[in-house]
């Protein structure tokens, strides 16, 4: 691995915090982790998390929303936010 990366744990804080400064959805709900992926090149940390949707708790279940948060692994500058679970796309 070259150079220095965030720790995983910092990580997961980072995109976390960033995640409830961004949408608005996710303010007042129990944000949930789904995953952490470091990329293959060990730039980016893809994190991804989910909560309950506002309205959609039900017979069947709760409906989640899933959003995934891109950081620069060297120092967990936030990179990209989107809707979604861990995906190589926001590379």
């Amino acid at each position: 691995m070259e150079g220095t990366v965030v720790q995983v744990q910092e990580a997961v804080q980072k995109a976390q915090t960033y995640l409830l400064d961004i949408f608005q959805s996710a303010k007042d709900k129990q944000v949930r982790l789904e995953g952490v992926e470091l990329s293959d090149d060990f730039k980016f940390w893809f994190i991804s998390f989910s909560y309950i949707q506002s309205g959609q708790e039900g017979v069947l279940g709760s409906m989640r929303e899933y959003k995934t948060v891109k950081l620069r692994a060297e120092d967990g500058e936030f990179l990209g936010a989107r809707n979604g679970l861990l995906s190589m796309s926001l590379a």
